[in-house]
């Protein structure tokens, strides 16, 4: 799944900084400004990159994808974000 992601952790980490991801905070909406979002975008598609293909993010911002279970035995899902 992961043999064509050719960046690093520091690559990725100096092109997350660059997106202006500040926040309005007299604004009562979610996320409170929509260039917020623009983060959830670079972070969806650089799911699909590597191969999960049902990422995708939602009105609200939310980042959303399935990673495959590596395991035979019968599993709970789980899910877990934090931008």
């Amino acid at each position: 799944m992961f043999e064509n992601y050719k960046f690093t952790a520091a690559d990725r980490f100096l092109k997350y900084v660059q997106v202006d991801t500040q926040s309005d905070p007299l604004s009562s909406s979610q996320p409170t400004t929509e260039k917020q979002k623009d983060l959830g975008k670079v972070l969806a598609e650089e799911l699909r990159q590597i191969g999960l293909g049902d990422a995708h993010m939602d009105e609200f911002g939310y980042v959303y994808a399935t990673i495959p279970s590596n395991s035979s035995k019968r599993c709970r899902s789980s899910a877990f974000a934090h931008m």
